[in-house]
């Protein structure tokens, strides 16, 4: 079973890369394996935008990349205003009795790290464990929310220096 996921983790490695460089067109291509399926779609512009879709025995993983919509439904947490989503992912594992699936979102802003961090600390409900620290260059906030078997991780990061705020939210559910 490890095997397993650590070819499919390569397969996913090897397609992001061949869809982030991009080819200018809406491309699907879909390639077997004895594990399971790998369907690649670039989307038209060549921005690095697309969709690379895993499907085995022992369940899906999804990557998407480039601009998307996101709800605070989807996310099960509130979504800063004016973020942007830049990548998403999706892993649901359909075996075993602990089977769910997992999804992450990256967004970006050009806000401040402390407006960001001030906006989570505010709208977030349930929080179960929170962290602030500053490492060298980088700031970073986490906030763990939800309950065993529906937790949520937000994490905001940025460099002391300036730049984007970049934020990471990971919806763990468990079925």
């Amino acid at each position: 079973m490890k095997r397993k996921a650590v070819v499919l983790c390569a397969l996913l490695v090897i397609f992001t890369a061949l869809f982030v460089t991009g080819c200018g067109r809406d491309d699907t291509k879909t390639f077997s394996t004895p594990d399971g399926k790998v369907t690649v779609t670039a989307k038209p512009g060549g921005q690095g935008e697309g969709v690379v879709k895993i499907e085995g025995k022992e369940g899906t993983v999804t990557v998407k990349a480039g601009p998307q919509a996101v709800s605070e439904a989807e996310l099960g947490a509130p979504v800063y205003p004016g973020a942007q989503v830049v990548s998403s992912g999706q892993f649901s594992d359909a075996k075993g009795a602990r089977s769910g699936v997992a999804s992450t979102y990256m967004m970006t802003t050009n806000d401040s790290f402390d407006q960001v961090a001030s906006f989570y600390k505010a709208n977030l409900k349930d929080v179960q464990q929170a962290m602030d620290q500053t490492a060298g260059d980088q700031k970073m906030a986490m906030f763990m929310t939800g309950k065993k078997g529906d937790m949520r991780n937000i994490q905001v990061i940025a460099k002391t220096s300036g730049g984007p705020t970049n934020i990471h939210i990971t919806k763990i559910v468990e079925k």
